[in-house]
Parts: C-alpha cells; sequence; structure tokens
C-alpha cells in the first residue's frame, strides 16, 4: 500500500454551527469532483462528527477556528479536522485518531476505506486549467465588481440551510 498523497483539499472555518452545514457542503463537493459519491453519506457523517466535536467544544464569544481537510492517500480517503482550542477533550469515539496540532489544539481524524478496494491513483480526479478565476478580467486592470443579484441569491440559499 502507498502512502503518498495524491488529493488534498481544505476548508478553514469558524467553530460555529452553521460550520457543520459548510462542512456537509464540502465534502458533497470535492465528492463530486473527485468522483466518489458512493461514500458520500459515510464521510459527511465522519466529517460532521469531527467538527460538531470542535462546535460542541468551543467558545461561543471567542469561537475557535478549525480546517477540514480530505486527503486522498493509498488505498483511504483521510477525513482531518485540525482545530485550536486550547485544551480539547478527547473524542468520545474509539475509531478516531488524534494527534497535537502544529500551532496548539490537535488534529482530529478518521481513515475510510476507498469503494471496492480502489486505490488513491485509480481515483478519477477533474482537469484543472491554470486560470485563476471564471470571470474575464478586464484589460484596465479594474477589479471585477460581483453581481449584488447572485450574492443575494447565494446568501439566501445559505441562510435557508442555516436552520
Amino acid at each position: 500500500m502507498s502512502t503518498r498523497t495524491t488529493q488534498v483539499d481544505d476548508l478553514r472555518l469558524v467553530a460555529q454551527p452553521s460550520a457543520v452545514s459548510c462542512t456537509e457542503l464540502f465534502v458533497r463537493l470535492i465528492l463530486m469532483d473527485w468522483s466518489l459519491l458512493p461514500m458520500l453519506e459515510q464521510v459527511s457523517a465522519t466529517a460532521a462528527h469531527l467538527v460538531g466535536e470542535v462546535v460542541d467544544q468551543s467558545h461561543p464569544s471567542a469561537p475557535a477556528f478549525l480546517t477540514v481537510r480530505l486527503q486522498l492517500r493509498g488505498e483511504m480517503l483521510l477525513v482531518e479536522v485540525e482545530d485550536d482550542l486550547p485544551a480539547p477533550r478527547p473524542p468520545r469515539d474509539e475509531r478516531i485518531g488524534v494527534r497535537p496540532g502544529a500551532g496548539g489544539g490537535r488534529v482530529s481524524w478518521c481513515e475510510l476505506a476507498l469503494p471496492g478496494g480502489m486505490s488513491a491513483g485509480q481515483v478519477q480526479l477533474p482537469r484543472r486549467q491554470g486560470r485563476r478565476s471564471l470571470v474575464d478580467e478586464p484589460v484596465s486592470g479594474e477589479p471585477v465588481a460581483a453581481d449584488p443579484q447572485v450574492l443575494e441569491r447565494l446568501l439566501n440559499r445559505l441562510s435557508g440551510w442555516s436552520g
């Protein structure tokens, strides 16, 4: 088994209750991107559990930061949540590993087997172009303004998920 990491994607969040919904959306987008939708329920539940632990331990008036990271490595998909909690409690699930974080806090992780004995090298990853953005930048060098209608629809949709 190779332990070489093939692909990594991560998302930085504030440990508020909405972080769980954002994590579930992040997992869905990444697994769609990686063509691993059969793992959606398992990976989403694992990531939401790890993020929920940080949210539960975070103080609402001074919430912690966390990073959700998905990695393809060997025959596994690794779900990691790195937090900066000052004195984190250990997880309540024995399937979850924990190690100290580089800047304090901890990294909680769980390995999930890829479907059908697949290896990370066999996962069909998207082809990404070197383009910085999907929005054409003006020749004048002036920044492109966001469309207020698009932003309003996006915010309305996100607020509907937060309950």
